[in-house]
């Protein structure tokens, strides 16, 4: 035995023997001895010697126990024993622990490792064909946590360690099946398939029956293995099934099954952030352009074409729209993992790192960040493959990008001009085919809106109305969360790293700095070598120039990319060339680990898991027909309310009012015509605008009231009031309207 498999092993002891004292503390804590004396002990009801008794325990119980497994470690660490068993016996321990910490029960610190080092021992001369094709467990092992979940009245703990349990039986049952089977790890390609059955797609008895995906993660590995041959053909086939469907429907589906909608069955709605789509759709359905009668403010697909594509496809619903978002922006997910597996060239990895995204919380966001995750990954794939023909595909995903979101656009526009710059010896090519690619995109777009009849006004309103609009919702340079706050100095403050609700802000210094000695360094490479570290540096490029999200509206885009990032870092460390480097990624890998704190997703996942219905009781579906479908909070409920019986009682079938509130989504919910191009007040802050907006309220008799902010100004954004925003705007709806009727901090004045 190697000194160093001696020390790992005689580690892993030790961390058994603490996990057992851990787990006696139950026992220490009986009730006070006959004729104990008062003191705190007394008084909280436990034995005064339980205290003593657990620290002793916690300092000789390791000793011991380490001492009574030396045989067995010795075995373990013989040249004959397979890695893959000192692994599996050194995780089950570190595992417990976890378990230990959460739930004192020593049955379980005892015996859950005891089976595995005696599975281990008996096979510890097994080739398992351990290799990096076993990270297809993790979704199997997330199919399997699922449907537990669904059947065991357990706790999230003791269904995470059954479900790895069943994962590594079904693994280890394989091996021995027909010799000439698929290898083992390819035997499970099916098995991940159980998480669409689990997903919100479904209805809650299927997704919650746990029998599907049971069958899929234990009984297809195994049918796999006896029924398919292993040849050329047959390992081709189901690597690409894999590459290409089952990881990305994995991932995507998991993110489904885990989800908030999968928990309350109905997506939620929200009465101010909902307007910026949900009103320029519903004017195209009464035959306005977008940007000539209503400004789809973010960009055109963004902001109307997805939800205008909802209402004609099904009913005109929040319900219909909103989960049409979720279902598309859901497929950022697998945006992530093509940009992995692009800049890598391993669907592993890609699939990895989409579970570390997911319990980082970076994985989900709004549908306008999808083309540009997209576009990334045709960059990164041409410089990895060191074809430039593939940044054509990446030119047409700008043009995809602008259309989607003006700003992520943008990101991606100057992503890709420094991915061709950076093409070296085929600069020139790379600008041609960047250029040819968006050129046509550009074409086709510009000949599609031209036949719609808002070319000419897609372009004056983008240019010269919402560029403009920057200064209005900026914010501070600078605002730390509460935990940098804390600690504010160097080196200190990279332990932010390890709390969420901070090492984004830190993840962006760090990347961008690595990042600039990588550009600037001069060390000689083999083309191969460069051009998967060129991959990885355009994305980290790629999250530094989104940094400008940060300047704009204190948004972290670069979110999207940490774990890419990180994954990518974990992947390239493990395969250096260099030795103590290839050591270090097994630290960088439990950081992250540290990082991701994984226990809060699981504990996460299962309360989510275990819950139907909304999980707040302010949140409810509205009777109102176009509120269908969604959940709504009591304060917007309680405004729609008020707003829809003052209508009513005051507007004619094809009359409307004139929202000063930034509720424009009133306009949607109660069916009636906006009758300005702009849905916030924020967007008509200039003169001009103001005196736009004027004019089109004095030319249109049919707004019969307005609908104007209470004191305080609860509707204002970033607390700045509406009348500061359009003084005009202000003075001209006091001198034309008047005060007529006051609700729940909703005011009308109706028109003189």
């Amino acid at each position: 035995m190697t000194g160093r498999r001696d020390l790992i092993l005689r580690a892993a002891a030790a961390i058994w023997g603490f996990a057992i004292a851990i787990s006696l503390l139950p026992a220490w804590l009986g009730p006070p001895a006959p004729g104990q004396l008062p003191g705190y002990a007394t008084s909280m009801g436990f034995d005064a010697r339980a205290p003593m008794r657990f620290v002793l325990g916690l300092i000789v119980i390791p000793l011991l126990w380490t001492f009574a497994l030396r045989p067995l470690l010795t075995i373990l660490g013989r040249d004959d024993t397979r890695a893959w068993a000192r692994n599996a016996f050194v995780s089950a321990v570190v595992g417990i622990l976890w378990f230990v910490v959460l739930t004192h029960s020593l049955a379980w610190a005892l015996i859950a490792p005891a089976l595995v080092l005696a599975l281990v021992l008996a096979m510890r001369k097994v080739d398992a064909h351990f290799t990096r094709h076993d990270l297809i467990l993790l979704p199997v092992l997330a199919t399997v946590n699922l449907a537990l979940l669904d059947l065991l009245p357990r706790s999230v703990d003791q269904v995470l360690l059954l479900a790895a349990a069943i994962v590594f039986g079904v693994r280890l049952a394989v091996i021995p099946i027909r010799r000439s089977g698929l290898p083992p790890a390819m035997c499970f390609a099916l098995a991940p398939l159980g998480l669409a059955l689990q997903s919100s797609f479904n209805a809650y008895d299927i997704r919650h029956s746990p029998w599907g995906p049971l069958a899929f993660a234990i009984a297809t590995p195994l049918l796999l293995r006896a029924l398919i041959r292993d040849t050329p053909t047959a390992r081709a086939r189901v690597r690409a099934a894999l590459r290409y469907v089952i990881y990305p429907l994995a991932a995507y589906a998991y993110l489904s099954a885990t989800s908030q909608l999968a928990a309350e069955g109905m997506p939620r709605a929200d009465l101010f952030e909902d307007q910026q789509h949900m009103v320029p759709a519903a004017e195209m359905l009464r035959g306005e352009k977008p940007y000539r009668d209503i400004i789809p403010a973010h960009g055109f697909v963004q902001d109307a074409l997805l939800d205008f594509v909802a209402f004609r496809t099904g009913p005109v619903t929040l319900g219909r729209a909103l989960k049409l978002r979720g279902v598309v922006s859901g497929t950022i997910i697998i945006a992530h993992y093509a940009l992995v597996a692009a800049a890598t060239g391993s669907p592993e990895v890609g699939l990895a790192s989409t579970f570390l995204a997911m319990i980082l919380g970076t994985a989900g966001g709004s549908f306008r960040v999808l083309p540009a995750i997209a576009t990334l990954a045709f960059i990164a794939y041409a410089i990895r493959k060191r074809d430039a023909r593939w940044l054509a595909a990446a030119g047409a995903g700008v043009v995809v990008c602008i259309l989607t979101s003006l700003d992520h656009g943008a990101y991606a526009l100057l992503t890709l001009l420094i991915a061709a710059v950076r093409f070296r010896d085929d600069r020139k090519r790379a600008l041609m085919f960047s250029a040819i690619g968006g050129g046509a995109a550009a074409l086709i777009a510009s000949a599609g809106m031209a036949l719609y009849g808002i070319a000419a006004d897609f372009v004056r309103v983008t240019i010269f109305e919402i560029a403009s609009l920057g200064p209005v919702y900026t914010l501070s340079p600078f605002d730390a969360p509460a935990s940098l706050q804390k600690i504010p100095n160097i080196p200190e403050v990279l332990g932010a790293l390890l709390d969420k609700s901070a090492f984004l802000y830190v993840f962006w210094p760090v990347m961008t700095l690595l990042t600039v000695v990588a550009i600037t360094s001069k060390a000689p490479m083999t083309p191969r070598r460069r051009a998967y570290r060129e991959a990885f540096l355009i994305v980290a490029i790629f999250g530094i120039i989104t940094a400008i999200s940060y300047g704009e509206r204190h948004h972290l885009l670069w979110q999207f990319v940490a774990a890419p990032l990180i994954a990518i870092a974990i992947f390239r460390l493990f395969h250096s060339r260099l030795p103590l480097t290839r050591a270090a990624a097994p630290v960088v890998l439990l950081i992250t680990l540290m990082m991701a704190q994984p226990t809060a997703h699981i504990a996460i996942t299962g309360s989510l898991r275990r819950t139907r219905g909304s999980t707040e009781s302010d949140w409810r579906e509205l009777a109102l027909p176009r509120a269908r479908g969604a959940l709504s909070r009591a304060s917007d409920a309680a405004v729609i309310d008020v707003v829809k019986r003052y209508a009513d009682s005051h507007l004619k079938a094809d009359e409307t009012w004139f929202d000063f509130t930034n509720r424009g989504n009133l306009y949607f919910l109660l069916d009636r015509d906006c009758p300005i191009r702009q849905i916030e007040v924020a967007f008509y802050e200039t003169e001009q605008r103001q005196r736009e907006v004027i004019g089109r309220i004095e030319q249109n008799p049919r707004i019969r009231f307005a609908l104007i902010p209470g004191d305080p100004d609860t509707t204002a954004v970033d607390a700045v009031g509406n009348r500061a925003r359009a003084p005009m705007v202000y003075a001209y709806l006091q001198e034309h309207f008047t005060p007529d009727y006051e609700e729940g901090g909703v005011v009308f004045w109706r028109r003189k």
